[in-house]
Order: C-alpha cells, then structure tokens, then sequence
C-alpha cells in the first residue's frame, strides 16, 4: 500500500474505503505481529452532520498537519464518527496523536468523546466498533 503525502484528501475514505484498509490492516498486523490503533472521535452532540465536520478549519488541520500519509481517516455515519486508523502504531503512539488533536481543537468548551483501540490487544472491541459504524 503506497503511503500519500500529508495534506492529501484522499486521506479522508468512506466507510466502506475505511473497513477494507482495516481489513488490510488487521491481516498486516497478524502476519508481521506487529500492533496498529484506531482512534475513534466524536464530536459533542451540537457540533452537527459529517459535512459540518469536514468543513470546519479543525477538522483541515487534522488532515493536513497531524495525521501521517500512511494513516487514514474517515467521517463514520455512526454518531457522526471521525475514525483514524494508525498502521504500526501501539496505544502509546496513538495517545501521543491525541494528546495533539485535543490541542489543535479550537474550542476547549466542547467535549469531545475519545477511545483508543489497539489491535490485537482490543481486537473484540474493534469488531463491536465495526458492527455498530456498519
């Protein structure tokens, strides 16, 4: 899987582009033994639809400056969803990028929702993560 430059829109798939990256992912991670992370982010109820979350300056400065070329986000229909898949990334890693997101937010008066899933460790959490985005 060829890695695209940061800033790059491709970065932002759908859902059906993000479960099969996933899928990839998770065949990568059994058969090199090596561990990967979904952050899952939702916004507070009142910030509004997928579109309204694209549009907005943070949700830009996510793709262009924080997340790698490698790393592949998606604006779930669940809630609605920001979900990010980090390859060879462990919890610790993934933690460290949302320690950055949480900063990089501009309005601290909003709560937002954050877990973090690490594959294989929260593998059965990450199927119940799927079967509700499906």
């Amino acid at each position: 899987m060829p890695s695209r430059p940061k800033g790059d829109s491709s970065l932002i798939v759908n859902g059906e582009e993000f479960r099969t990256r996933l899928a990839e992912e998770i065949d990568r991670s059994q058969r090199y033994e090596h561990p990967f992370s979904i952050l899952v982010m939702r916004p507070p109820k009142t910030a509004g639809e997928r579109e309204t979350i694209k549009a907005s300056p943070w949700f830009d400065s996510l793709i262009r400056s924080l997340v790698r070329g490698c790393d592949v986000v998606s604006v779930l229909e669940l809630g609605p969803t920001i979900a990010v898949l980090l390859p060879e990334t462990d919890v610790s890693g993934a933690g460290s990028l949302l320690e950055r997101l949480i900063a990089a937010i501009d309005d601290k008066n909003q709560e937002w929702e954050y877990t973090l899933f690490e594959y294989p460790l929260n593998e059965t959490s990450i199927e119940d993560f799927l079967e509700q985005a499906a």
